[in-house]
């Protein structure tokens, strides 16, 4: 009978003891030193995304302190704003002001200047007298009267009168500026009667062909003018859109029909064409830079507004489905409305040529518009046709 090798097997035994033992701790080990790298990572990154985050609290922070030095600025801004137009408006009373003792002094001056024209005269008259007598009496001649014509011509006042003129003219400039807007359609139409008389029947041929497009028939057409149908008549159906600042924008709305009052949208047009006419009159008059730099800017600001309003237009034509009246969309449409506002951005009111040419194509524009519109009761006929009322 073999006896079992007890002690080699016991050293196997220990021998693979120790070597797990050896492997347990090369485990263990490794496992540490992962574990202790994760940990060095993990540190790592917090410790970078809390810089970032302490950043971003001081960026929020300089934000903050900008916003206030931004509103504390905007302030003081609107201060002097208000300061400044404290002051344009004193300034303006001040010249209402002005402007009334100027022109009582005028009319002071024009008294004087009225008596001494008499007294010049009586003058004259009692000088030719007396010279005529002394001649047929006692044959003297004499150049008595001469010398007093020399006296008073040596009083020459022209160029005084022609200042009190150009002040009077300044003080009367609404009233002259109304004549000449209207002298100037006089003097834009002549030709244009002639060319009218002979169009007439194709004006009214037109015109019927249009009222039957919007649906009105002859006999409505006539019933309307029987009754003479006017703008009070569509009041319940009036609107008013806000123009960016730059006035209101008329209409017509049932429903979602909308109509645009094309007759005050072209009033509102004509009105800025002249304002601006003006404001270019008046700067013949100024010859302080500072004044026409205030004018020009006037001027330039007129020219803006009307601008914003037909962009006003253009955006309610796309974003709410506004139309021009049928009866008058061949002469005053949307296209219409596109060629004034792209005229606007390209031109200069400051230039004189600039502004007569747009004002010639508003007078064209609206005479053809009230050739069609004539009389009045067919247009706001048309449109309550339209509104289907």
């Amino acid at each position: 009978m073999i006896k079992k090798p007890t002690f080699i097997i016991q050293e196997i035994e220990a021998q693979l003891e120790n070597y797990l033992r050896r492997q347990r701790e090369e485990i263990e080990k490794t496992l540490e030193e992962k574990i202790q790298k994760e940990r060095e990572l993990a540190r790592q990154q917090l410790t970078q995304i809390e810089e970032e985050v302490k950043k971003e609290w001081q960026a929020l922070k300089e934000y903050g302190n900008l916003w206030e030095q931004f509103e504390e600025e905007g302030n003081r801004i609107l201060e002097q704003i208000q300061e400044y137009l404290q002051r344009i408006v004193h300034r303006q009373k001040e010249i209402e002001n002005l402007t009334r003792a100027t022109s009582e002094d005028i009319k002071a001056i024009n008294q004087l200047q009225e008596r001494l024209e008499e007294i010049r005269s009586q003058s004259m008259e009692k000088a030719a007298s007396l010279k005529k007598r002394l001649e047929e009496k006692f044959g003297l001649k004499t150049e008595l009267s001469e010398k007093r014509v020399e006296t008073w011509t040596c009083l020459d006042l022209s160029s005084e009168l022609e200042k009190l003129k150009k002040i009077k003219e300044l003080l009367t400039l609404e009233a002259r500026s109304d004549v000449q807007s209207i002298n100037l359609v006089e003097e834009a139409e002549p030709e244009e009667r002639n060319l009218k008389k002979k169009l007439t029947e194709e004006i009214k041929k037109g015109l019927a062909e249009r009222l039957v497009s919007v649906g009105l028939t002859e006999s409505e057409s006539l019933a309307s003018r029987d009754e003479v149908f006017g703008r009070s008549d569509l009041a319940e159906y009036y609107r008013q859109e806000q123009a960016n600042r730059s006035g209101e924008i008329g209409y017509y709305q049932k429903g979602n029909k909308r109509i645009f009052e094309a007759e005050e949208l072209l009033t509102r047009i004509k009105s800025a064409v002249e304002e601006a006419k003006k404001l270019t009159y008046k700067f013949t008059f100024i010859t302080s830079a500072k004044d026409q730099f205030f004018l020009k800017q006037e001027l330039i600001s007129t020219q803006e507004d009307l601008r914003r309003y037909l962009q006003k237009i253009l955006l309610l034509i796309e974003k709410k489905s506004f139309c021009f009246p049928a009866l008058t969309q061949d002469i005053f449409n949307q296209r219409t409305v596109e060629d004034l506002a792209d005229l606007l951005s390209v031109q200069n009111w400051g230039s004189t040529e600039d502004l007569k040419f747009f004002e010639q194509k508003i007078i064209a524009l609206e005479a053809d518009f009230k050739s069609r519109t004539t009389p009045p009761s067919v247009y706001f006929a048309a449109i309550k046709k339209e509104l289907e009322v």
